[in-house]
Protein backbone atom coordinates (compact mmCIF):
# COMPACT_ATOMS: atom_id res chain seq x y z
CA UNK A 1 0.00 0.00 0.00
CA UNK A 2 1.18 3.49 -0.83
CA UNK A 3 0.42 5.91 1.99
CA UNK A 4 -0.88 9.26 0.75
CA UNK A 5 0.40 12.24 2.68
CA UNK A 6 -0.61 15.82 3.43
CA UNK A 7 1.38 17.39 6.08
CA UNK A 8 -1.07 20.02 7.74
CA UNK A 9 -3.40 19.16 10.63
CA UNK A 10 -2.52 15.43 10.47
CA UNK A 11 -4.14 14.38 7.26
CA UNK A 12 -2.96 11.23 5.50
CA UNK A 13 -5.17 8.45 4.59
CA UNK A 14 -5.07 4.92 6.53
CA UNK A 15 -6.71 1.96 5.15
CA UNK A 16 -10.05 0.88 7.56
CA UNK A 17 -8.31 -1.90 9.09
CA UNK A 18 -5.73 0.18 9.99
CA UNK A 19 -6.56 2.58 12.21
CA UNK A 20 -4.35 1.90 14.88
CA UNK A 21 -1.26 2.11 13.06
CA UNK A 22 1.39 3.95 14.29
CA UNK A 23 2.13 6.49 12.29
CA UNK A 24 5.34 7.91 11.97
CA UNK A 25 6.62 11.85 11.72
CA UNK A 26 8.65 13.21 9.42
CA UNK A 27 10.36 16.66 9.37
CA UNK A 28 11.45 18.48 5.67
CA UNK A 29 13.83 21.24 6.35
CA UNK A 30 13.76 24.10 3.82
CA UNK A 31 14.84 27.46 3.54
CA UNK A 32 13.95 29.82 0.72
CA UNK A 33 15.69 33.26 -0.42
CA UNK A 34 14.96 36.34 -3.09
CA UNK A 35 17.29 34.54 -5.48
CA UNK A 36 15.58 31.15 -5.62
CA UNK A 37 13.55 30.30 -8.66
CA UNK A 38 9.82 30.29 -8.07
CA UNK A 39 9.62 27.51 -10.79
CA UNK A 40 11.68 25.18 -9.21
CA UNK A 41 10.41 26.05 -5.49
CA UNK A 42 6.85 24.71 -6.85
CA UNK A 43 8.44 21.40 -8.40
CA UNK A 44 10.63 20.97 -4.85
CA UNK A 45 7.57 21.42 -2.78
CA UNK A 46 5.58 19.54 -5.14
CA UNK A 47 7.83 16.43 -5.11
CA UNK A 48 7.64 16.29 -1.47
CA UNK A 49 3.70 15.92 -2.22
CA UNK A 50 4.04 13.19 -4.42
CA UNK A 51 6.13 10.44 -2.19
CA UNK A 52 5.41 7.28 -2.00
CA UNK A 53 5.65 5.91 1.56
CA UNK A 54 4.72 2.02 2.36
CA UNK A 55 4.14 2.74 6.20
CA UNK A 56 1.70 5.52 7.93
CA UNK A 57 3.43 8.32 8.06
CA UNK A 58 2.99 12.35 8.52
CA UNK A 59 5.61 14.37 6.25
CA UNK A 60 5.77 17.86 8.05
CA UNK A 61 7.20 20.56 6.36
CA UNK A 62 9.17 23.19 8.21
CA UNK A 63 10.11 26.21 5.48
CA UNK A 64 12.08 29.37 6.74
CA UNK A 65 12.11 32.38 4.84
CA UNK A 66 15.38 33.86 4.83
CA UNK A 67 14.74 37.59 4.18
CA UNK A 68 12.41 39.64 1.77
CA UNK A 69 11.59 37.67 -1.47
CA UNK A 70 9.92 38.95 -4.63
CA UNK A 71 6.18 38.49 -5.01
CA UNK A 72 6.54 35.40 -7.64
CA UNK A 73 7.92 33.32 -4.50
CA UNK A 74 5.53 34.41 -2.28
CA UNK A 75 3.16 33.37 -4.71
CA UNK A 76 3.93 30.25 -4.52
CA UNK A 77 4.29 29.71 -0.95
CA UNK A 78 0.79 30.62 -0.08
CA UNK A 79 -0.43 28.26 -2.79
CA UNK A 80 1.54 25.33 -0.57
CA UNK A 81 0.23 26.91 2.66
CA UNK A 82 -2.15 24.28 3.47
CA UNK A 83 1.08 22.00 3.64
CA UNK A 84 3.66 23.29 4.94
CA UNK A 85 3.33 22.36 9.15
CA UNK A 86 5.35 25.74 10.38
CA UNK A 87 6.47 28.63 8.29
CA UNK A 88 9.31 30.81 9.73
CA UNK A 89 9.61 34.53 8.18
CA UNK A 90 13.06 36.58 8.41
CA UNK A 91 13.13 40.37 7.77
CA UNK A 92 16.81 39.93 7.01
CA UNK A 93 19.01 37.35 5.04
CA UNK A 94 20.44 35.82 7.76
CA UNK A 95 21.95 32.77 5.84
CA UNK A 96 21.47 28.98 5.50
CA UNK A 97 22.82 28.04 8.43
CA UNK A 98 20.78 30.36 10.56
CA UNK A 99 17.58 29.64 9.16
CA UNK A 100 17.79 25.82 9.58
CA UNK A 101 18.43 26.53 13.37
CA UNK A 102 15.58 28.19 13.87
CA UNK A 103 13.28 25.32 12.24
CA UNK A 104 15.63 22.59 14.35
CA UNK A 105 14.52 24.71 17.40
CA UNK A 106 10.77 24.46 16.53
CA UNK A 107 11.18 21.30 15.70
CA UNK A 108 8.79 18.94 17.70
CA UNK A 109 8.58 15.27 18.03
CA UNK A 110 9.78 13.80 14.95
CA UNK A 111 11.12 10.96 14.68
CA UNK A 112 13.66 11.64 11.55
CA UNK A 113 14.17 14.53 9.34
CA UNK A 114 15.21 15.59 5.82
CA UNK A 115 16.90 18.18 3.83
CA UNK A 116 15.92 19.69 1.08
CA UNK A 117 16.76 22.46 -1.21
CA UNK A 118 14.37 25.40 -2.56
CA UNK A 119 15.66 24.48 -6.18
CA UNK A 120 15.83 20.66 -6.13
CA UNK A 121 13.53 17.85 -6.06
CA UNK A 122 13.25 15.23 -4.40
CA UNK A 123 12.23 11.61 -6.48
CA UNK A 124 8.73 9.56 -5.10
CA UNK A 125 10.63 7.05 -3.44
CA UNK A 126 13.50 8.94 -1.53
CA UNK A 127 11.84 9.32 1.70
CA UNK A 128 10.59 5.59 1.44
CA UNK A 129 14.12 3.89 0.52
CA UNK A 130 16.01 6.67 3.26
CA UNK A 131 13.57 5.27 6.19
CA UNK A 132 14.12 1.73 5.19
CA UNK A 133 17.48 1.49 5.03
CA UNK A 134 17.23 3.78 8.96
CA UNK A 135 14.88 1.43 9.96
CA UNK A 136 18.03 -1.73 8.98
CA UNK A 137 20.63 0.02 10.45
CA UNK A 138 20.06 1.64 13.24
CA UNK A 139 23.26 2.57 14.42
CA UNK A 140 22.86 5.12 11.23
CA UNK A 141 22.72 8.84 12.48
CA UNK A 142 22.92 10.47 9.21
CA UNK A 143 21.93 9.50 5.44
CA UNK A 144 22.65 10.44 2.12
CA UNK A 145 21.98 9.28 -1.34
CA UNK A 146 23.14 9.78 -4.57
CA UNK A 147 22.11 12.20 -6.67
CA UNK A 148 21.06 13.52 -10.57
CA UNK A 149 23.18 16.46 -11.44
CA UNK A 150 21.60 18.67 -13.56
CA UNK A 151 23.18 21.76 -15.46
CA UNK A 152 20.32 24.30 -16.48
CA UNK A 153 22.86 26.08 -18.73
CA UNK A 154 24.57 23.18 -20.56
CA UNK A 155 21.61 20.43 -20.45
CA UNK A 156 24.41 18.08 -19.06
CA UNK A 157 23.15 15.68 -16.64
CA UNK A 158 25.11 12.87 -14.68
CA UNK A 159 24.84 10.65 -11.59
CA UNK A 160 27.38 11.85 -8.56
CA UNK A 161 28.04 8.90 -6.00
CA UNK A 162 29.01 10.19 -2.29
CA UNK A 163 30.77 8.18 0.23
CA UNK A 164 31.62 4.66 0.45
CA UNK A 165 30.52 2.91 3.49
CA UNK A 166 29.96 3.39 7.23
CA UNK A 167 33.39 3.39 8.73
CA UNK A 168 34.39 6.16 5.37
CA UNK A 169 33.59 9.51 6.29
CA UNK A 170 36.01 10.25 9.02
CA UNK A 171 38.85 9.22 6.56
CA UNK A 172 37.83 10.88 3.77
CA UNK A 173 36.41 14.29 4.76
CA UNK A 174 39.41 15.59 4.24
CA UNK A 175 39.12 14.82 0.74
CA UNK A 176 35.64 15.62 0.11
CA UNK A 177 31.84 15.58 1.85
CA UNK A 178 30.91 12.19 3.50
CA UNK A 179 27.37 13.20 1.93
CA UNK A 180 25.52 15.23 -0.15
CA UNK A 181 23.82 18.26 2.17
CA UNK A 182 20.38 18.13 0.42
CA UNK A 183 19.91 14.44 0.24
CA UNK A 184 20.69 13.90 3.83
CA UNK A 185 18.41 12.20 6.38
CA UNK A 186 18.85 13.16 10.28
CA UNK A 187 17.85 10.61 13.07
CA UNK A 188 15.94 13.12 15.52
CA UNK A 189 18.83 12.27 18.25
CA UNK A 190 21.83 14.43 15.56
CA UNK A 191 19.89 17.50 16.88
CA UNK A 192 20.35 16.42 20.91
CA UNK A 193 24.01 15.53 20.34
CA UNK A 194 24.76 18.53 17.98
CA UNK A 195 22.00 21.05 18.16
CA UNK A 196 22.76 23.40 15.61
CA UNK A 197 24.37 24.09 12.73
CA UNK A 198 27.89 26.17 13.16
CA UNK A 199 26.60 29.68 12.07
CA UNK A 200 29.26 30.05 9.23
CA UNK A 201 27.58 32.11 6.04
CA UNK A 202 29.45 29.90 3.90
CA UNK A 203 29.54 26.00 3.95
CA UNK A 204 28.01 25.62 6.61
CA UNK A 205 27.33 21.67 5.86
CA UNK A 206 30.99 20.90 5.85
CA UNK A 207 31.17 22.54 9.59
CA UNK A 208 28.21 20.36 10.42
CA UNK A 209 30.02 17.09 9.18
CA UNK A 210 32.96 17.95 11.42
CA UNK A 211 31.00 18.66 14.56
CA UNK A 212 29.10 15.54 13.92
CA UNK A 213 32.32 13.14 13.34
CA UNK A 214 33.67 14.96 16.58
CA UNK A 215 30.75 14.18 17.90
CA UNK A 216 30.94 10.54 17.08
CA UNK A 217 28.16 10.53 14.67
CA UNK A 218 28.19 7.38 12.02
CA UNK A 219 27.07 8.54 8.10
CA UNK A 220 26.17 6.26 5.76
CA UNK A 221 25.11 6.56 1.63
CA UNK A 222 22.34 5.06 -0.43
CA UNK A 223 24.11 4.44 -3.36
CA UNK A 224 20.42 5.01 -5.31
CA UNK A 225 20.33 8.68 -7.24
CA UNK A 226 16.65 9.61 -5.25
CA UNK A 227 17.87 13.74 -5.69
CA UNK A 228 17.69 15.81 -8.71
CA UNK A 229 20.27 18.41 -7.61
CA UNK A 230 20.03 21.73 -9.65
CA UNK A 231 22.97 23.70 -11.13
CA UNK A 232 21.24 26.86 -11.94
CA UNK A 233 22.37 30.06 -13.98
CA UNK A 234 24.20 31.65 -10.30
CA UNK A 235 25.51 28.37 -9.56
CA UNK A 236 29.26 29.69 -10.62
CA UNK A 237 29.04 33.51 -9.10
CA UNK A 238 28.46 31.84 -5.84
CA UNK A 239 31.77 30.21 -5.24
CA UNK A 240 33.49 33.79 -4.59
CA UNK A 241 36.83 34.20 -3.16
CA UNK A 242 35.41 34.28 0.43
CA UNK A 243 33.43 31.42 -0.31
CA UNK A 244 36.68 29.66 -1.13
CA UNK A 245 38.70 30.78 1.65
CA UNK A 246 35.95 30.00 4.30
CA UNK A 247 35.74 26.54 3.17
CA UNK A 248 39.48 25.99 3.39
CA UNK A 249 39.72 27.14 6.70
CA UNK A 250 36.43 24.94 7.96
CA UNK A 251 38.44 22.27 6.49
CA UNK A 252 41.91 22.69 8.12
CA UNK A 253 40.35 23.52 11.57
CA UNK A 254 38.34 20.37 11.32
CA UNK A 255 41.04 18.25 10.46
CA UNK A 256 42.81 19.60 13.30
CA UNK A 257 40.01 18.44 15.46
CA UNK A 258 39.88 15.09 14.25
CA UNK A 259 43.40 14.45 13.42
CA UNK A 260 45.48 17.05 14.71
CA UNK A 261 48.84 17.46 13.13
CA UNK A 262 48.55 15.19 9.76
CA UNK A 263 49.38 15.10 5.65
CA UNK A 264 45.61 15.99 5.40
CA UNK A 265 45.99 19.00 5.29
CA UNK A 266 47.33 19.33 1.59
CA UNK A 267 43.97 18.78 0.46
CA UNK A 268 42.10 21.65 1.22
CA UNK A 269 44.94 23.73 0.03
CA UNK A 270 44.77 21.95 -3.01
CA UNK A 271 41.29 22.75 -3.09
CA UNK A 272 41.67 26.48 -2.50
CA UNK A 273 44.23 26.72 -5.47
CA UNK A 274 41.74 25.04 -7.53
CA UNK A 275 39.02 27.34 -6.29
CA UNK A 276 41.07 30.22 -7.08
CA UNK A 277 42.37 29.71 -10.81
CA UNK A 278 40.58 30.20 -13.85
CA UNK A 279 36.33 29.50 -14.20
CA UNK A 280 37.38 26.37 -16.91
CA UNK A 281 39.69 24.62 -14.23
CA UNK A 282 37.34 24.82 -12.04
CA UNK A 283 34.32 23.31 -13.93
CA UNK A 284 36.91 20.75 -14.55
CA UNK A 285 37.44 19.84 -10.72
CA UNK A 286 34.29 20.05 -10.49
CA UNK A 287 33.45 17.68 -13.38
CA UNK A 288 36.33 15.17 -12.80
CA UNK A 289 36.35 11.90 -11.26
CA UNK A 290 37.43 13.14 -8.16
CA UNK A 291 33.88 14.17 -7.39
CA UNK A 292 33.51 9.96 -8.00
CA UNK A 293 30.84 10.69 -10.64
CA UNK A 294 29.47 8.51 -12.93
CA UNK A 295 27.92 10.53 -16.58
CA UNK A 296 24.60 9.37 -17.43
Amino acid sequence: MIWLILSKGMRYSLAPDDKMAIVQKLGILMSVYHSDDPALLDRALESILLQEISAPSEIRIYLGVDGPIPDSLQVVINRYKPYIYKLLIFKSNRGLASVLNELIRVREDEEFFFRMDADDRSSPQRLDRQLAHMRMYPEVDILGTDMWEIDISTGQERTVRFGGSRDNARKSISRRVPVAHPTVCFRARVFQSVQEYPEIRFNEDVAMWFACLKAGMIFDNLHEPLYYFTIGDDFWRRRSVLKAWTECMIYVKGIWTLDGLTWKYIYPFIRLLIRLGPKHLQRAAYSSSLRLQKST
